[in-house]
C-alpha cells in the first residue's frame, strides 16, 4: 500500500482516457488508486494517492496517455490534504 502524503485527480471528457490515464498512472509510480467518478456530461475524474513524488510522477503520466485518446480537463496534486478529505472518498 503506498503511503498517503498527497491525491492527486485527474479529469477528463470520456470514459476511456480516464481508464487509459489511470492504467498509465498506477503502472508509473507506487501509487494507489482511491476511486474514479463519473461527473456528468462524459466527465470523469480519478483520485490516487502515495507519497508526492510518485504522485506527481504518476499524475504526468496518466495525463500524458489520457490526452493521446481522448481531452484532459484538469489534473492536480494536493501535497500533505487535511485528514477531513479522506471523508469524502468512497472507499
Amino acid at each position: 500500500m503506498a503511503v498517503k502524503n498527497a491525491i492527486g485527480i485527474l479529469e477528463t471528457k470520456g470514459f476511456a482516457a480516464l481508464v487509459l490515464g489511470a492504467d498509465a498512472a498506477v503502472k508509473a509510480a507506487n501509487v494507489e488508486l482511491v476511486e474514479w467518478r463519473q461527473v456528468g456530461s462524459a466527465y470523469v475524474s480519478f483520485v490516487i494517492e502515495g507519497d508526492v513524488a510518485a504522485v506527481r510522477s504518476a499524475m504526468d503520466a496518466g495525463a500524458n496517455a489520457a490526452s493521446r485518446v481522448g481531452e484532459v480537463l484538469s489534473q492536480l496534486v494536493i501535497p500533505r490534504p487535511v485528514d477531513e478529505l479522506d471523508g469524502s472518498f468512497n472507499r
